[in-house]
């Protein structure tokens, strides 16, 4: 089961990266209500759930994985400036994107110790 998840986890990376560009560049009217919280909630939650789906996706390649979604989430903002005619580009909201990513790498960081003391502890 775990080899066939670690499989599957390129696509579901690559299927939330899609989700998130339709997501950042549709009229902010036709944005789902299940969506329609906090904005700076929104930016924080959605990178935070990227960065693990990332990371989980290609842990051998950690800093690639962060520096590449800071730099979409910063790519966003200007295609939402620069596409969009009911969206604006923001630089907090790219600071939130951040924020979002570096609570998913605690979180990630977090879970791969987990399972590791989980694993010595039934081992042992």
């Amino acid at each position: 089961m775990n080899q066939l998840l670690s499989r599957a986890m390129p696509f579901v990376f690559c299927f939330g990266l899609v989700l998130a560009t339709v997501l950042l560049l549709i009229p902010s009217y036709a944005v789902p209500k299940a969506f329609d919280f906090y904005d700076k909630a929104q930016h924080v939650l959605l990178f935070a759930s990227l960065a693990m789906a990332g990371l989980s996706a290609y842990p051998q390649r950690v800093k690639t994985a962060v520096w590449g979604l800071v730099f979409y989430g910063g790519l966003m903002e200007v295609l939402q400036s620069l596409l969009t005619t009911t969206r604006h580009g923001d630089w907090i909201d790219w600071l939130a994107d951040s924020v979002g990513i570096a609570v998913g790498l605690g979180a990630y960081w977090g879970s791969q110790k987990f399972v590791k003391f989980t694993i010595n502890k039934i081992t042992a």
